[in-house]
């Protein structure tokens, strides 16, 4: 039986490079449009590993993580993270007058020592830029659409997009093995 992978994105373009790069590897895919479908779809068919992103409608990747680290049946499912941190930062330059946040988010690129802190920093990053748009950020949070959690639950691995093909097949391998032909 192949082993099966949740590919968890709103944006249709990525869902199917991903799918793609998966599929013509060997892996059987599912895919989900947004946080909420990811979650009831996890939960339906318990796949052997999963991708989200981080920015969603619905349930954000980080929501989602964190409900899936918290279910007894799908809390040690492998999980790869995909940010879009580098675009997000080059947008930025062409719409904010503040290079100094700009350049202070940059400085989360850079290489950290540990999966931990890497999650920790692309997390802070990820806090920054919510406060540029802080506005929409409380309107959401008016409406019941964003919800403010607590200590954030850790994925396997973050993979910034875009994601070269050898790349993200290489950590799926990682976390899961080799798929059966």
């Amino acid at each position: 039986m192949k082993k099966r992978v949740l590919v968890v994105d709103d944006e249709k373009s990525i869902r199917e490079y991903l799918s793609t790069v998966l599929s013509q590897s060997g892996y059987d895919v599912v895919e989900a449009v947004d946080g909420e479908e990811g979650l009831n779809k996890a939960r339906e068919m318990k796949p052997d590993l999963i991708t989200l992103d981080v920015m969603m409608p619905k349930k954000t990747g980080i929501d989602v993580l964190g409900e899936l680290r918290r279910d007894s049946a799908l809390g040690n499912v492998p999980i790869i993270m995909l940010t879009s941190l580098k675009s997000f930062i080059e947008q930025s330059y062409k719409e904010l007058d503040n290079v100094d946040i700009i350049r202070q988010m940059e400085t989360l690129l850079d290489e950290p020592d540990s999966k931990m802190q890497k999650f920790f920093l692309r997390f802070k990053s990820y806090r920054k830029m919510l406060l540029i748009d802080r506005e929409l950020m409380i309107d959401q949070f008016r409406k019941g659409e964003l919800k403010l959690g607590g200590m954030p639950s850790l994925p396997d691995i973050f993979l910034d997009k875009p994601v070269e093909p050898e790349e993200f097949i290489d950590a799926v391998n990682k976390l899961i093995g080799q798929p059966s032909k």
